[in-house]
Order: C-alpha cells, then sequence, then structure tokens
C-alpha cells in the first residue's frame, strides 16, 4: 500500500510538503503456529509519532524505515507462546549534521498468552528495547509485564 500525505508548516517552509509512505506484510498460518512479516519506507513521514522530525528545521525531509516479524504457536492447552522483533530507522537528511536524533528504535518480545474466556486473555511479556541516536548514544531497557486483554 502506498500512501500520500500532504500537510502544511506555519513555521518553516517544507522543500516537499507531500510525505510518502509505502508498507507491506504478511499473517500466515500453518495449523498451530503462526507467522507475520511487516515492512515499511516513508519520506517525510517521521518517527514514534507521525510527523515527529519528519523534517529538518529548514524543511527538508527525513527518510524513514523498519519493520517487524513475529512468530507463535498455540500449545494443545490454548496458550499461545511468541516472539516478535521490530526495528524502525530514521536517516538525518544529507544537509544536517543532529546527532541528538533519533536513529533507531527496535525492540524483541517473548510472550505467553492465554484466554481464560472468548474474550478474556492473560498475558505474560519479557521486552527488551534499545533506541540509539545519530552520535551512537543508546537508551537500553529490559521489562517484564503481566496482565490481561480483553477483546470486545
Amino acid at each position: 500500500m502506498c500512501k500520500k500525505i500532504n500537510h502544511n508548516s506555519t513555521t518553516i517552509a517544507l522543500d516537499d510538503d507531500r510525505a510518502q509512505a509505502a508498507d507491506i506484510g504478511a499473517n500466515v498460518n500453518f495449523g498451530d503456529i503462526g507467522l507475520t512479516g511487516y515492512a515499511y519506507k516513508a519520506d517525510g513521514l517521521g518517527t514514534t509519532i507521525q510527523f515527529m522530525d519528519a523534517y529538518t528545521a529548514a524543511g527538508k525531509q527525513r527518510k524513514s524505515d523498519g519493520g517487524y516479524v513475529q512468530a507463535t504457536y498455540t500449545m494443545p492447552t490454548k496458550t499461545k507462546i511468541g516472539v516478535a522483533y521490530g526495528i524502525s530507522n530514521l536517516d538525518r537528511n544529507s544537509t544536517e549534521t543532529s546527532t541528538n536524533l533519533v536513529k533507531e528504535n527496535e525492540r524483541t518480545t517473548v510472550g505467553a498468552y492465554h484466554p481464560l474466556t472468548k474474550h478474556l486473555n492473560t498475558v505474560l511479556e519479557y521486552n527488551e528495547g534499545k533506541s540509539q541516536n545519530q552520535a551512537g548514544a543508546e537508551n537500553k531497557a529490559r521489562t517484564l509485564s503481566l496482565g490481561a486483554i480483553l477483546f470486545f
């Protein structure tokens, strides 16, 4: 799917006021095994939040790309276990030297999901995340989550 979005800025003159993105994904299931893959590429779309860091202070577009892969297995007890990895990259524009700009966000998740009812699942997830800026400085996080998902 290719998306084009026009937008305006009241504070800077944009070199191109049309953000463009293309993405592709697939999900296949073989019995109790599920595989998912997704990738995207964009110009002027930003990272984390739509249009965040999408342009330089001079109005030049930044390019971004990323994606994720996921594999799951549903055990005979109906508990689903899975592993996923995702990454999102943001490139500096060739005219800038900013090193505080986000360069890459990535996360790996290992999880178990058990249905208590048709609409309620318990969730146990372990996540490792890393963010890196254009200078190579990193922030890392490891989290453990226990909770529930309500489907309606």
